[in-house]
């Protein structure tokens, strides 16, 4: 599933959850866990001071770098060790938004974990057009850590829910789903959104015929078949038990209240769709969901 996972620290309690849930991955599959802290001097600057400051000298970063280390890198740093895992430990300077995927890329992480919320000066690392911005411009999945669902300690997850429109995309993130079942040996919640209005994407020539036809409920059937297909090989082969569900309405607002009523601490999603879900990571569907979801988000690409 993962093998190499670059978890972003700021020092803030969901950037320490965001390690203990890397740590619980990394004990079931032996992952890789690059600990990333991006040290971004602009923040710092008073307002007043704006333009006028000065790039910062060797020992302000001197200055920074020990404080970051007794402050950040140790706390996060405790739950890796505890768990008898080893970890490297990366701060870079710059802006998160392009430190982080470069880093990635860097050492080939097939993963990103990063909380939603910073703490302090930082505050705005993990938030809004930084935690956008990274999820645009990553090389990999990423893994959001937010919501009053998300998992305490090491655990892990217990509820999963992954959310199809159908895609090529959706298919990949459905493998990773099962795949976080299996690893955490609970069970799974496929969930299909039938939007208004929304056309779904063409599965095969053959299929096209049948969707030009509208009517809704012969839609709606058709790509919960779909899913049925693409998923009955994948827990059955991985020994998953998975219950199969269909919603309608607006896909972000659909997910979401889906994943509340079901208690979800993990919802699976991913990148790209089409149709209904077109706009994933594109606009309103992810913003939506990563923003108003009651636990962690994985976006799979």
């Amino acid at each position: 599933m993962f093998d190499n996972i670059l978890v972003c620290c700021d020092g803030s309690e969901q950037s320490l959850q965001a390690t203990r849930l890397a740590v619980a991955l990394a004990r079931r599959h032996s992952c890789q866990i690059t600990l990333l802290y991006v040290l971004n001097f602009n923040a710092l600057i008073p307002p007043a001071i704006g333009e006028w400051a000065g790039p910062a000298g060797p020992r302000a970063v001197a200055h920074y770098q020990d404080r970051v280390r007794a402050t950040i890198e140790q706390p996060a740093a405790k739950f890796i060790c505890e768990a008898g895992l080893d970890y490297q430990w990366r701060l870079v300077i710059g802006h998160p938004v392009g430190k982080i995927p470069e880093v990635a890329r860097e050492i080939g992480a097939d993963l990103i974990v990063m909380g939603n919320r910073g703490s302090g000066m930082l505050k705005r690392t993990l938030l809004g057009s930084v935690s956008d911005g990274v999820l645009h411009h990553a090389p990999c999945s990423v893994l959001i850590v937010r919501g009053e669902n998300a998992p305490h300690g090491s655990a892990g997850f217990e509820h999963i829910l992954y959310a199809s429109d159908g895609s090529e995309s959706a298919d990949r993130a459905g493998e990773a789903a099962v795949a976080m079942a299996q690893a955490f040996a609970t069970s799974l919640r496929a969930l299909h959104v039938v939007e208004p209005f929304a056309l779904g994407p063409v599965l095969s020539d053959e299929d096209y015929a049948l969707l030009t036809t509208m009517d809704p409920e012969v839609v709606a059937k058709h790509y919960l078949d779909h899913l049925h297909r693409m998923m009955r090989g994948l827990v059955a082969d991985n020994g998953v038990y998975c219950t199969f569900h269909q919603a309608r309405g607006d896909a972000e607002e659909t997910i979401v209240r889906f994943a509340d009523e079901q208690g979800a601490d993990l919802i699976v999603i991913g990148s790209r769709g089409l149709g209904g879900f077109e706009r994933m990571l594109l606009g309103s569907v992810s913003n939506y969901v990563v923003h108003h979801a009651p636990c962690p988000v994985l976006i799979v690409r």
